[in-house]
């Protein structure tokens, strides 16, 4: 049996990304209420869906991997707030949502796409459009530290945000292991 990568690491270390790391930067800036409904895009095992949903009225959560989902499922242990599918983010079905996660999903990929740029950049303009407050997303950015086979520019980012009428908020210092975190609010 091959066995499955996990994208979080938690206190078994099965996984590459420190979960508690992840989750502190991102609560530091969390904007949540009780009536939230929530789409976690990328959501892994479910960690940071989880811990969202203990906050607000709904979670809808989607990553490509279906072990992922199948964790995520496990992990949440009977939660009623949330629902975890399988699914990419250049073909998932968008509602509207409070509050929307991208959190280190967004980011070159070479999937076969005739031109994989323009197809992220038109999930982005999808994801920020099924948005009506704020967006948190976490993403590799060009940089010194980044280059540009894994990296993105920040001016695609920002477009894309302007254009869906959103503004910058806030903005991580960048972190090679990490990413740049960037909040934008809803004009």
């Amino acid at each position: 049996m091959v066995k499955k990568n996990l994208y979080y690491q938690t206190t078994n270390n099965e996984g590459n990304v420190n979960f508690a790391d992840r989750w502190n930067d991102l609560n530091k800036i969390l904007d949540l209420n009780q009536n939230d409904t929530v789409l976690d895009v990328g959501c892994a095992e479910g960690l940071i869906s989880i811990e969202v949903a203990k906050k607000v009225k709904f979670v809808e959560a989607f990553d490509k991997e279906p072990y992922r989902i199948k964790q995520a499922i496990n992990n949440a242990n009977g939660c009623k707030n949330i629902n975890f599918v399988t699914s990419s983010y250049s073909n998932y079905t968008y509602k509207t949502y409070d509050k929307v996660l991208c959190l280190g999903v967004y980011k070159p990929n070479k999937d076969g796409t005739a031109n994989p740029k323009k197809e992220r950049a038109k999930a982005l303009d999808r994801i920020f459009a099924s948005c009506t407050q704020q967006l948190y997303l976490r993403i590799p950015v060009i940089s010194d530290k980044v280059d540009k086979s894994w990296g993105v520019s920040d001016i695609e980012i920002l477009k894309i945000a302007n254009k869906n009428n959103f503004d910058l908020v806030y903005r991580s210092e960048p972190r090679y292991d990490h990413g740049t975190l960037f909040k934008f609010q809803k004009r």
